[in-house]
């Protein structure tokens, strides 16, 4: 576990709690959570400790240690779809 990832989150649990939670979670489960916490963390952009910023990384760091980063990347697009321009 990385120092982002010890201690307490704002409530007093575990941050591991967190992360093993992430960990049991299927493919589906880990995609919804992601594009949660991606909502979440950016719509927290004004509060820079807000739980949702490191839950969101460590979404990321999950998908990434699962070798399906294509989960973090849909759940982001999901969020924050590319605008398509007509070029002319």
């Amino acid at each position: 576990m990385t120092e982002k990832y010890e201690g307490v989150d704002n409530y007093g649990k575990p941050k591991s709690q967190y992360l093993e939670e992430l960990r049991a979670m299927i493919p589906e489960q880990l995609f919804a959570r992601c594009k949660d916490m991606i909502w979440l963390s950016a719509y927290a952009a004004n509060n820079s400790h807000s739980d949702f910023h490191w839950q969101c990384d460590a979404c990321h760091d999950e998908c990434k240690s699962r070798d399906k980063i294509d989960i973090y990347q849909k759940a982001f697009v999901h969020n924050f779809p590319q605008e398509e321009t007509d070029e002319e």
